[in-house]
């Protein structure tokens, strides 16, 4: 049988926590987003990918410091949640720009009355 490695389970909750709480970012973004008013635009994707940020942030400290203690499977879990943080906040922000333009743009054509309709007519 093979053995645990020093803070293997440890290193997996940590990320387990880490990832559902990158979840639970984008779900609540979801959740504000969507709608099914035609003049609704939801929230902007900027605040939820600063708040992934936060997560991977955490997960970098993590990784230094378990790097300091030498518990190597903390490292490598850590840095694959820094890895995956940064993948979903670069595709969650190029996605959310565009969806956001796109909503904006269905909204004013709905006949929404904002300033910025002038710039999408």
């Amino acid at each position: 049988m093979a053995e645990r490695t020093r803070g293997g389970c440890a290193a997996l909750a940590l990320a387990g926590a880490e990832l559902a709480a990158l979840a639970l970012i984008f779900l609540a973004w979801g959740g504000s987003y969507f709608s099914w008013d035609p003049q609704s635009i939801g929230d902007p994707v900027g605040p939820y990918v600063a708040k992934a940020g936060v997560v991977a942030v955490f997960a970098a400290v993590a990784a230094v410091v378990a790097a300091g203690l030498r518990a190597g499977a903390m490292v490598r879990s850590q840095v694959a949640v820094v890895v995956l943080s940064i993948a979903v906040m670069v595709g969650a922000n190029a996605a959310g720009t565009s969806a956001e333009r796109e909503r904006r743009w269905q909204a004013c054509h709905a006949g929404l009355a904002a300033d910025w309709c002038a710039d999408l007519r």
